[in-house]
């Protein structure tokens, strides 16, 4: 009897999640802007921040009038005469806050996808992440994937094939929701993330960083911090961080 029970629960699940995913590919114009009401001010946060981002690879180049440095053939008759700052260095130069970059940075964000965060109403950092980055194409390369019971790397976005339209977004938000309602127990947020990190830094890019999001039920599962932070430090020139929404006792464990 407990066995048909849980079957019948898990099917009024799924029954609910449908019905939301039928309803968000029907999404007009008006239900798209309420959705969107309720993360506005996070993206448009984020977005000031996307803008802002400068390059990190910038050429280095010789930079004359320095104090200290490899004397300026070019400044020998000034420095007889007194002048201070006959030096050159090899520096970064300055440049305008958002210059344009050689190459774009490559973003991964990694999304908890298990049956316990349906609760948190996940589908909100689907929303929030999508509408952010639209417009960035020559800033930002990125790709959102889940991670569950069902496996690390349940793909959402690819690289290179970003939802450009409001229908396209919302049948992935519709994808994130439905994977939450078929997603098995247990717990891969270790393995997503060595799984993004490799894959973040497979092309080369201006900068490469992952973004982790997970409901840090991890103790149940025998993962500890020190676990979590090999698994985030592993590539130096990759810069990884988690977010973990958790209860008290969780977030005192990690």
């Amino acid at each position: 009897q407990r066995a048909a029970e849980k079957v019948q629960r898990r099917a009024k699940e799924v029954a609910q999640r449908q019905s939301t995913k039928r309803m968000l590919e029907d999404l007009g114009t008006e239900q798209y802007d309420n959705a969107l009401e309720a993360v506005s001010r996070q993206i448009r946060e984020l977005r000031v921040v996307l803008e802002q981002q400068e390059a990190k690879d910038r050429e280095r180049e010789w930079v004359a009038h320095q104090a200290t440095g490899e004397l300026d053939d070019n400044r020998l008759v000034d420095g007889v005469t007194g002048e201070k700052l006959i030096y050159r260095r090899r520096m970064e130069p300055d440049v305008p806050v958002g210059h344009q970059q050689k190459k774009p940075k490559r973003l991964a964000f990694v999304m908890d996808v298990s049956a316990s965060m349906y609760r948190f109403n996940g589908e909100e950092g689907g929303w929030t992440l999508m509408e952010s980055l639209s417009g960035f194409d020559h800033k930002y390369s990125w790709s959102i994937v889940g991670h569950s019971g069902n496996g690390p790397e349940l793909p959402f976005v690819e690289y290179g094939q970003i939802p450009r339209t409001r229908m396209q977004r919302a049948e992935v938000v519709s994808s994130m929701i439905s994977a939450s309602a078929i997603a098995a127990s247990g717990d891969t947020t270790v393995e997503a993330i060595e799984a993004a990190v490799k894959r973040v830094a497979s092309e080369e890019a201006d900068d490469y960083l992952v973004f982790v999001v997970s409901d840090a039920n991890l103790g149940g599962y025998g993962i500890t911090p020190e676990m979590l932070r090999r698994a985030l430090t592993a590539d130096p020139k990759v810069t990884a961080c988690a977010i973990f929404i958790a209860e008290r006792d969780a977030a005192d464990m990690l």
